[in-house]
């Protein structure tokens, strides 16, 4: 590099070796940046295979060959049901969500927030609100819910006990997962 002010800006003479030496730390520094990013997008390719192997192919040959368990080169692999994810976020579809809970024994699932925006000066009056929000000039947002893995895990057992439940309905996908675990030599 001839005229290190035509890469960097560096306010003043530098002397060529040490420029070499900052040379040499960026290079591996880029080099670096690089390698981190190809192994990120290698590791995110990797899981998503992973997860298609343990959700959908080895579950669906077990499943052929009417097995839910076995071992394999040090491996317990072992066939699970699974459930997985929450409430629809669509007011409609998130209130006959939680009608459905009511009718069908989850009621008690069902968490209620009230929330309330209030400015830095109205602390003391947040503290103190216990009744009459609107006629005091508040608009409180009501909102129930279900904290998704204690629906995940509700579903798990209606599921178990062969009871009816409307995944559509609850926003909830289930399946079988295949769980590998090292055993131990």
């Amino acid at each position: 590099m001839e005229n290190i002010g035509d890469e960097f800006d560096v306010g003043g003479p530098v002397s060529s070796d040490r420029m070499d030496v900052l040379n040499a730390a960026l290079e591996e520094a880029v080099a670096l940046e690089e390698a981190v990013a190809q192994m990120e997008e290698d590791l995110k390719a990797a899981k998503k295979e992973l997860t298609r192997l343990k959700s959908t192919r080895i579950p669906d040959m077990m499943d052929e060959l009417q097995m839910d368990e076995l071992r394999f080169r040090g491996w317990q692999v072992k066939i699970s049901d699974f459930v997985s994810g929450s409430l629809p976020k669509e007011p409609e579809h998130r209130a006959e969500a939680i009608r459905w809970l009511e009718w069908n024994e989850g009621g008690a699932l069902i968490k209620t927030d009230v929330a309330l925006a209030f400015s830095r000066s109205q602390h003391n009056e947040a503290l103190s609100i216990a009744r009459d929000l609107e006629a005091r000039g508040f608009a409180p947002k009501v909102e129930s819910g279900v904290h998704a893995q204690t629906l995940q895990s509700f579903a798990r057992e209606r599921i178990r006990n062969g009871d009816p439940i409307d995944t559509e309905v609850l926003g909830l996908y289930t399946g079988k997962v295949a769980k590998l675990k090292r055993v131990k030599a």
